[in-house]
């Protein structure tokens, strides 16, 4: 049987007005609706830490936990990703923002977008007892080839390396903050490399009486970090940063983030413009 142009119009109508309202739904009402955002973390304490129950915690996760729920997402839940893998991990649409202690910079806000910062931190070093061969500085490893360091492939304290003269061929990356310490313990490097906090926090736990901290690391200029959103997420994104705010003029988040060790005072007094203008 022929159908009427009519019919034939009104089903179109109501196909095309379908195909709006999906494209129309937002990555923040999908959230809403299922209850819960997926997550990118590193497991680097204390920016995040992995409970032997799998509960995630930490000063980021926490942040954006209470973040979330004042946008009407009540869970949480992680996925273990290295810093190197988040971005493919976002732009894939795999997790649905990253909150980690990553970095903002300029490179990474070619690919993704950032909110305004939420943890802020002096770099380290852990070297053995006593510093022996007097590192202080990247360029210290830079300007002897016989030096060797570690830290994570795609972590901002490679770049900060490469960029101070430490050759390629100098870093030993390692899988995990813990197989790093052990690297230096065992004297196949002669550096680590990481935060300030989780090289701190990481040195406590291991207990070491021949390991010590090096920081600040003189000449790096001091980390922000803030949670990470594919770059199509821009509505979301916007209405993370209002409730972060609503956050930080409340005290709540430095009722979060200062018992772990951070200073909310430093993260305040910094933009995203700051590091990445117009991102």
């Amino acid at each position: 049987m022929k159908k009427s142009p009519l019919l034939i119009a009104l089903f179109a109508v109501a196909l095309v007005g379908s195909t709006v309202d999906v494209l129309a739904e937002s990555t923040l009402d999908r959230l809403k609706q299922q209850g819960y955002a997926t997550v990118a973390v590193a497991n680097e304490p204390p920016y995040s830490d992995i409970r032997a129950d799998g509960y995630v915690t930490g000063a980021a996760p926490e942040v954006a936990r209470a973040v979330l729920k004042k946008l009407g997402v009540p869970e949480l839940r992680s996925q273990v990703i290295m810093y190197g893998a988040m971005i493919p991990a976002l732009q894939a649409r795999r997790v649905d923002l990253s909150t980690s202690g990553l970095y903002i910079k300029p490179k990474r806000c070619e690919s993704i977008i950032y909110s305004e910062p939420d943890l802020c931190g002096a770099e380290a070093f852990a070297v053995k007892k006593g510093n022996p061969l007097n590192i202080m500085t990247y360029e210290d490893i830079g300007a002897n080839p016989d030096v060797t360091m570690t830290t994570c492939a795609g972590c901002a304290e490679e770049a900060y390396a490469l960029e101070r003269g430490v050759k390629p061929d100098q870093i030993k990356v390692f899988t995990d903050p813990p197989s790093g310490i052990k690297m230096l313990q065992q004297g196949r490097v002669d550096v680590f490399a990481l935060s300030g906090l989780g090289t701190q926090d990481l040195l406590k736990k291991t207990d070491d009486p021949n390991l010590d901290l090096v920081m600040p690391v003189m000449g790096v200029p001091m980390g922000c970090s803030g949670a990470a959103f594919n770059a199509d997420d821009k509505e979301f994104r916007d209405a993370y940063d209002m409730a972060l705010r609503e956050l930080k003029d409340s005290g709540e988040f430095a009722a979060i983030v200062e018992p772990y060790g951070f200073s909310a005072e430093a993260t305040l007094a910094v933009k995203r413009d700051d590091f990445c203008p117009g991102n």
